[in-house]
């Protein structure tokens, strides 16, 4: 696959997890800066038999900064929607239609507290006429101060 097309589907992806209007609904400023640990589970539901993946990371910094860094860039690919679901729970639906590339994901955002978010992110679509299909599960832990 072409670097571009990898770039899109990232994107694609990122932009389900954290739409543009998002950014002012969602209080990501109660998140604590720091080092943060990620884990994603995800499934591939269109393949057969359905693969599941699972990736870690850290980053230090802010979750706000993180992600509101990714709805910048997904708010120019993506029509996005945002409900408040609960005090600490937010729904954002993305719809995105790119050359080669679209589809529809809906994501569920939880604020657990200052040190703790999660989200289940549910993309389906097709990439360059192939079906995709996945179910992903984020959850993200603030394990210290960072190091300078």
């Amino acid at each position: 696959m072409h670097k571009k097309s990898l770039c899109l589907v990232a994107l694609l992806a990122l932009s389900s997890a954290f739409p543009a209007l998002a950014i002012d609904s969602i209080p990501l400023d109660q998140l604590k800066p720091g080092l943060w640990k990620v884990e994603r589970k995800i499934e591939k539901l269109d393949l057969n038999p359905v693969e599941h993946e699972t990736r870690n990371s850290e980053y230090c910094a802010s979750p706000k900064k993180e992600i509101s860094r990714t709805l910048r860039l997904a708010g120019f690919l993506c029509k996005t929607e945002t409900t408040k679901v609960s005090d600490n729970k937010y729904s954002v639906h993305a719809t995105c239609k790119l050359p080669g590339i679209s589809g529809e994901n809906t994501t569920i955002i939880t604020i657990v507290s200052p040190a703790e978010y999660r989200a289940e992110v549910g993309t389906i679509g097709t990439k360059f006429g192939e079906k995709q299909h996945r179910k992903e599960v984020i959850s993200a832990v603030r394990a210290g101060d960072c190091q300078e």
